[in-house]
């Protein structure tokens, strides 16, 4: 079974300056301690990341198919 989770980030643009930003990543629980995949900054809107993080995980998504889930996610 495949664990996602939301990570907060505080990152620094040139242009923007500071600002929060929140990432996906995922776990094979059965696998042991150390995350798959991850992908920073896929939003500034972390309930959105979070709901998205949920879905990914009851629809027992394949981490193969995290990046184009998130793709899409930003569309």
């Amino acid at each position: 079974m495949y664990l996602y989770w939301v990570k907060k980030q505080r990152l620094l643009d040139p242009d923007l300056g500071e600002y929060i930003s929140f990432g996906i990543g995922v776990w094979d629980l059965r696998a042991g301690t150390k995350p798959l995949l991850f992908i920073p900054d896929a939003s500034t809107d972390g309930k959105a990341v979070l709901n998205l993080a949920i879905r990914c995980t009851l629809g027992r998504l394949d981490p193969c198919q995290l990046m184009d889930v998130v793709e899409d996610f930003l569309c």
